[in-house]
């Protein structure tokens, strides 16, 4: 038995290992093409090794959006009478999802663990949480988008603020009306049946409005999630003179993380860090400096979370059997 464990275990690591290689090389190579364009001289100057306090708050803002996200995930699964998760698998499953283990992003996951009768339950609460993810982030830009275009300002440019402060009210009146006709399109094949998840998805994170009395802390969780990591982006960089307006920098999150790090491969490992520079940049951040911001950005969001996921690996594995793949299996 503890041969066969140590056989199973061993494979396990190895995944892990490369996944972990290649959400590396990704990340690195991501940001060693982005100083190659915004030239190496720029970022070297930029590049001065020295301690801030803006780490420090960095850092806080981050542990405050990993706790609160934890609180996110727990309503997300509750409604509808799914799984009662504990904080500590809550916790564990979150972490896990958070890092870069994961080839096929932390949803791959969260669609086994949340689907209480099915493959397809659990895809519409996947769907659910990330609806619940954008429910504070969209209106939050949609305001600062309408408050730029109040003030005049051309930074971001008004391919950023119109679209933001118009298409986010017209997709909630769209999201409403379509979640009371979602029956016209679930259980169809092709693209009819994707967009009745899509809805089914969203009517999840209408029964939480409205059960919000026993679920608010799922809308708080969220809330804070997201104002934590716009927080932490924007702390991250203050140091190298790269931080863009409030305003600014609320969009420049929004348009850099639109599929949130747990829909990406790799937690978003190489995608975040060639997008997220050219939002700041069209924010308003010298090109340099918005590189090195997301690169201390990302330590705080992508690799630290590796390693509470390490750790929380094997309380998944021994909580859910060997049906728990935290990778697919080699080919």
């Amino acid at each position: 038995m503890r041969e066969a464990a140590a056989g199973y275990a061993l494979p396990v690591r190895m995944r892990l290992v490369g996944t972990s290689v290649a959400a590396v090389a990704a990340f690195l190579g991501a940001l060693a093409v982005m100083s190659a364009i915004a030239g190496w001289n720029d970022v070297v100057d930029q590049l001065r090794v020295r301690l801030s306090f803006w780490f420090a708050i960095a850092f806080a803002a981050e542990l405050a959006a990993f706790a609160a996200y934890v609180l996110a995930y727990r309503a997300v699964a509750a409604v509808d009478d799914g799984p009662r998760l504990s904080l500590r698998e809550a916790a564990a499953l979150v972490a896990v999802g958070f890092g870069a283990f994961l080839a096929k992003g932390g949803a791959a996951l969260d669609s086994k663990v949340l689907g209480k009768t099915g493959r397809r339950e659990g895809e519409v609460r996947v769907l659910a949480l990330d609806a619940l993810e954008h429910a504070p982030l969209a209106p939050a830009a949609c305001a600062a988008a309408i408050a730029l275009l109040a003030q005049g300002k051309h930074k971001p440019g008004l391919d950023f603020t119109v679209p933001w402060a118009t298409l986010v009210p017209i997709g909630a009146v769209a999201a409403f009306f379509g979640v009371r006709h979602r029956d016209r399109f679930v259980g169809r094949e092709g693209w009819r049946g994707k967009l009745g998840d899509v809805l089914e998805g969203i009517a999840v994170l209408f029964r939480l409005a409205r059960e919000w009395r026993e679920h608010w802390l799922g809308f708080l969780g969220a809330t804070i999630y997201w104002a934590g990591d716009v927080l932490c982006l924007w702390a991250s960089c203050q140091p190298f003179d790269a931080a863009p307006s409030f305003a600014g920098i609320v969009l420049a999150h929004a348009v850099g993380y639109v599929l949130t790090r747990r829909t990406l491969p790799l937690a978003g490992a190489g995608a975040v860090e060639v997008l997220m520079p050219l939002t700041l940049v069209a924010a308003g951040a010298p090109f340099a400096g918005a590189i090195l911001g997301v690169f201390a950005y990302r330590v705080f969001n992508l690799w630290l979370p590796l390693l509470p996921a390490a750790l929380a690996i094997p309380h998944l594995r021994r909580r859910y059997g060997r049906s728990f793949h935290v990778l697919p299996r080699a080919a």
